[in-house]
């Protein structure tokens, strides 16, 4: 490993890289700027040893605004040119390969509120804030949801239905239709009832009948597994106990 130095070099001594692919909004030199004089230069720019830079463009920038004479500087002399020019898009597209934890994001920035810290000093504004508060919430219904299908199937699959679907087994759920026989070979039982408001569900879970779908549909639900079948019937019944009738 190479041994690197940090060196402090006046800013009229650093030359931008002409083709940095990399661009800073006014309002994010701003946002730079902001971090800088809260919690100092503490990552220096990476120049190569004439000068020019490599990393950095953007704090060069904010150290012009603040009208700093010096900033920290580390010079790369192990880079070939070829080396330093890949690098200067490796150390953006690099950091732009990661993801946030968003539940633990949402943790450091609620404890940085209440402490009354500035968020926008750390690049969060109002939009993104509400923005994240928004996908934190999707993401918590989405594990929601997930938890709970998945306590269903723990207690379908363990718990023993009170019904006792046979194969060839006729019931209306309401409006809906649940056939325990093939999907394939039982087409003649199930294919006349289908209609311009009807949806065929084959395969048909527990969740079918309470899906979205359900509500504006007739659902043909066929499911060849009388214990599956069963189960249907079974939750159906527990929520709507007066609609449930052999057809």
């Amino acid at each position: 490993m190479t041994d690197l130095q940090v060196e402090h070099w006046p800013v009229a001594r650093l030359n931008p890289y002409g083709a940095n692919a990399r661009t800073h909004s006014a309002a994010q030199v701003r946002q730079i700027a902001a971090s800088l004089r809260e919690f100092g230069f503490n990552v220096p720019c990476l120049i190569d040893d004439k000068g020019e830079l490599i990393a950095g463009h953007g704090r060069l920038l904010a150290a012009k605004e603040l009208n700093l004479k010096s900033v920290p500087v580390i010079r790369l002399s192990h880079l070939t040119p070829l080396q330093a020019r890949a690098f200067r898009l490796a150390d953006n597209q690099l950091a732009l390969n990661s993801d946030w934890d968003l539940a633990l994001l949402q943790q450091e920035l609620k404890a940085l509120d209440e402490a009354h810290f500035e968020l926008e000093v750390i690049g969060f504004d109002d939009a993104e804030l509400a923005e994240l508060e928004k996908a934190t919430a999707e993401e918590d219904l989405s594990e929601l949801e997930a938890k709970s299908a998945l306590l269903e199937l723990i207690d379908v699959t363990l718990g023993e239905p009170r019904h006792s679907l046979q194969q060839g087994d006729h019931y209306r759920l309401a409006n809906h239709h649940l056939i325990c026989d093939s999907v394939i070979s039982g087409w003649p039982k199930w294919a006349p009832l289908l209609s311009d408001n009807s949806l065929f569900c084959p395969y048909a879970g527990v969740f079918v009948p309470f899906s979205k779908k359900a509500g504006g549909h007739d659902l043909v639900m066929v499911q060849p597994d009388p214990f599956i079948a069963s189960h249907i019937l079974d939750r159906y019944e527990d929520v709507h106990p007066n609609s449930v009738k052999r057809a």
